[in-house]
């Protein structure tokens, strides 16, 4: 009696077995889990995603992603995401072998993608001061943000086909947004001098602005913050600043200012009131909790600190 009724209830169960599967959770009912490295990811992955989605972001506010360990709460919501998005150009250097397994050994239906891979490796800033990877800080060039950001779309389009229309029409917005800040920076760097586009930060986290928009700038510490700035960096940029005239100098939100204040003192300069945001962004409620956000804060309050006109649409 109990050996033929097995079978029926096994039928009865099976149904409900494979309606929690993990491939199928983005088309039952429930939101695609998204767990992104970086707040630059993040804010991407929440606009795109729209209401289709739960992200978690890892680096909050004023959280140095080059340093930054996963805890074990960490690890349980990369395993368990639907979809794991992270920056890749070993920027999450602490993780990078965290990230390397579960892109190695993905649940199954998980998907996991490394955005800033796909950019042509031509386009990359290399050095032979920044070692033997390039330089990652290349979400403050948006023309080539623009082409990460595209690729966290497509990854939420091959992770949840059934909203794939909804992601791509929100990543074609996005891209659009990002352009027309592309072209706002543009117009209003042209308000200042090239002769006064000298920077000096905390970290050569600016290579890629620098490059896009026309600045000269020169940083205390390497593409990491994990090796600190020896006597002999902060010799070279008191010298640069002396030689250049530099007035005033940037601390970073994210970056320790005992060696700003250091280069400061010693070549007779200010440091600016206001920190710049190089690899996270700002607190909730802050001009820079978005990314657009922080990008339009950081160029205008560069233009500020170095002479430019204050814009009038921040």
């Amino acid at each position: 009696m109990q050996t033929r009724t097995l079978p029926a209830l096994l039928l009865l169960v099976l149904p409900l077995l494979v309606s929690c599967s993990p491939s199928e959770k983005s088309t039952s009912g429930g939101k695609l889990s998204v767990v992104c490295t970086t707040g630059m990811i993040t804010d991407a992955a929440r606009i795109i995603g729209g209401e289709h989605v739960e992200v978690t972001g890892l680096c909050g506010p004023g959280v140095d992603p080059h340093l930054y360990l996963a805890t074990r709460a960490d690890q349980k919501r990369l395993n368990n995401a639907d979809l794991v998005l992270y920056h890749g150009v070993h920027l999450e250097g602490k993780m990078g072998d965290l990230l390397a397994r579960i892109k190695d050994s993905p649940r199954e239906g998980q998907h996991i993608s490394a955005v800033a891979d796909v950019i042509d490796k031509e386009k990359l800033i290399r050095n032979e001061l920044f070692g033997a990877y390039p330089d990652p800080h290349l979400w403050f060039d948006l023309q080539l943000w623009k082409v990460a950001a595209a690729e966290a779309g497509k990854a939420l389009q091959d992770a949840d086909p059934a909203h794939a229309e909804s992601y791509a029409a929100a990543t074609k917005a996005y891209l659009a947004k990002l352009e027309e800040t592309h072209q706002w920076a543009l117009a209003r760097i042209k308000q200042l001098p090239a002769k006064k586009r000298k920077v000096v930060t905390s970290h050569d986290a600016y290579n890629y602005f620098a490059r896009a928009y026309g600045f000269e700038v020169k940083g205390l510490q390497g593409i990491s913050t994990e090796t600190k700035p020896g006597l002999q960096n902060i010799r070279a940029a008191v010298k640069y600043i002396r030689v250049n005239s530099i007035s005033v100098i940037f601390a970073e939100t994210s970056v320790p200012r005992d060696a700003v204040e250091k280069v400061a003192q010693e070549a007779g300069c200010e440091i600016f009131e206001h920190e710049l945001y190089s690899d996270a962004l700002g607190k909730p409620g802050s001009q820079a909790e978005s990314f657009l956000g922080m990008f339009r804060f950081n160029l205008e309050t560069i233009l500020t600190a170095l002479g430019g006109d204050k814009g009038e649409d921040q």
